[in-house]
């Protein structure tokens, strides 16, 4: 009585499903070149990613040398005038601090008196005497040049 649909209908799904497949391969297809845009090959990301981290390193170096070399020149000094002996007039003595950014270098102290002058050259590590002590006046302009 009926016809045999089974056919017709397993044609039409074939069908259905054929159409099917291809939109979705070109839907990829195109899904693929757009991500392929946006993100370039991995190897050549790497390569490059790879050279600006070498640049990188070497600017840091760079950097780090001119910093030493920056704490090694003559940043801090401090001068005091003072009257070390209560025979002479006026504050004609001094002391001189003379520090690079570590705190190293030297104090030099010139004591006048009435029989002559005296110059005196202290070196300084990091702050603190090496082999003679300080006066009180060296120790202030030490602590002054640190500030």
């Amino acid at each position: 009585m009926y016809p045999d649909t089974t056919g017709t209908i397993l044609k039409f799904l074939g069908i259905v499903t054929f159409v099917w497949v291809g939109v979705l391969t070109v839907w990829f297809w195109k899904y693929n070149l757009l991500i392929s845009r946006l993100f370039p090959s991995s190897e050549g990301r790497e390569q490059s990613l790879a050279g600006y981290f070498s640049k990188l390193e070497k600017e840091l170096e760079r950097m780090r040398k001119q910093d030493e070399q920056r704490l090694k020149a003559l940043q801090r000094f401090a001068l005091k005038r003072y009257n070390p002996y209560q025979d002479t007039g006026g504050s004609q003595s001094f002391s001189l601090a003379l520090l690079d950014g570590l705190g190293d270098g030297l104090v030099v102290t010139s004591l006048h008196s009435r029989a002559g002058t005296r110059v005196f050259a202290k070196s300084v590590k990091k702050g603190k005497h090496t082999d003679i002590d300080f006066s009180q006046e060296e120790k202030d302009v030490i602590v002054e040049a640190t500030k």
